[in-house]
């Protein structure tokens, strides 16, 4: 790509995860960190020293009105996404939205009609989808290396040690672990559900659950469901932010099973699936190797799809309507555990 001109993104927010993506956006093919803008001026000037950005935005309207940015890394709070998602899209922004895509599926619906309308490219930004380790998974599972596929077992939690003033865990902004971390548990269900059946996604047909909801925090602090798709492939799946779980991802057939030791964030080299075929005494490791971090994948991806003027990426990035049926799953799996949000009414 040494000779086509690099795709100029500026980023919305420049918080942790912003600055893990302007991190891999460096070590990108594609693309460089044109401006990032933030609600405060001395924020945005500090993480544009820091990542290299050259121009520092004090609003995010600012930074929409730039000529110079191609693509916006939306990395706001939850709550925002929806709106901002709107905003780009009417400026003309290409878009990449950390997840989830909006508060609920209604939200998300708008948005991307919002998007359809301006003819701009949006993914939801689920990074796992766009490695090659992923890859290597679906086509495993699509191509019968286990057989039938029976069970999926997807977990995502980490400890804030206490935290709950963080953005993460306020109710106002859409937080809890379903929405921060649980999203990607869902999400691996209904990819593996769909390879199992030669689809680039499956929505579920039921989803229950159960959640302790923090007395301070009105959020989730820890999560489980269970889902069941179509033809009878279950998935047990946990997500949390008051104590730490293994992350990981076991895939059960009926001639064996696939473990994936770092399912959301793959390692730059050495990645690998552990293939457990029945009648076998060992594990077969499958290595995936890759120059390139997790992030500038992503980055990657996303510049391949507007290059080939594609509105989306093709499965197993996140589709729209992967990105909807995800959104449709999760209100599914709050509202089993009873939560509502403030822009929801309660």
């Amino acid at each position: 790509m040494a000779h086509r001109p690099k795709l100029s993104w500026g980023i919305l927010g420049p918080g942790g995860i912003a600055g893990t993506f302007a991190a891999g956006l460096r070590e990108s093919e594609s693309g460089r960190l044109e401006a990032v803008a933030s609600r405060s001026i001395e924020k945005a000037r500090v993480f544009a020293k820091t990542h290299g950005a050259g121009r520092a935005y004090g609003s995010y309207e600012d930074l929409l009105a730039s000529p110079e940015v191609d693509a916006v890394y939306i990395a706001l709070p939850n709550a925002l996404h929806a709106e901002w998602t709107e905003r780009c899209a009417r400026a003309g922004k290409h878009i990449l939205c950390e997840k989830p895509a909006a508060v609920n599926h209604g939200e998300a619906l708008r948005a991307l009609a919002a998007v359809k309308e301006a003819k701009v490219f949006y993914m939801e930004a689920f990074m796992y989808r766009c490695h090659p380790q992923t890859e290597r998974l679906v086509a495993l599972v699509r191509d019968g290396e286990i057989g039938e596929v029976r069970q999926v077992h997807a977990h995502f939690a980490y400890d804030l040690r206490g935290g709950v003033d963080n953005v993460r865990m306020s109710h106002a902004l859409a937080g809890g672990s379903i929405m921060d971390v649980g999203c990607y548990p869902m999400s691996m269900a209904r990819l593996i559900a769909g390879a199992a059946g030669g689809n680039p996604f499956q929505n579920p047909v039921d989803v229950r659950g159960v959640a302790h909801l923090g007395e301070r925090s009105r959020v989730d602090e820890a999560a489980v469901g269970a889902v069941k798709f179509p033809g009878g492939l279950v998935a047990a799946i946990s997500c949390g932010m008051q104590g730490e779980t293994e992350h990981i991802v076991r895939i059960w057939g009926s001639e064996g099973h696939i473990v994936v030791p770092a399912p959301w964030k793959p390692p730059q080299r050495d990645a690998r699936l552990l293939v457990h075929k029945r009648g076998r005494p060992a594990a077969e490791e499958i290595l995936i190797q890759t120059p390139a971090p997790l992030y500038a994948h992503e980055a990657d991806r996303v510049a391949h799809a507007i290059r080939t003027g594609d509105h989306e990426v093709r499965a197993p990035g996140m589709s729209w309507a992967d990105t909807l049926g995800n959104m449709a799953a999760l209100d599914a799996w709050r509202a089993a555990v009873g939560l509502t949000f403030v822009s929801e009414g309660r």
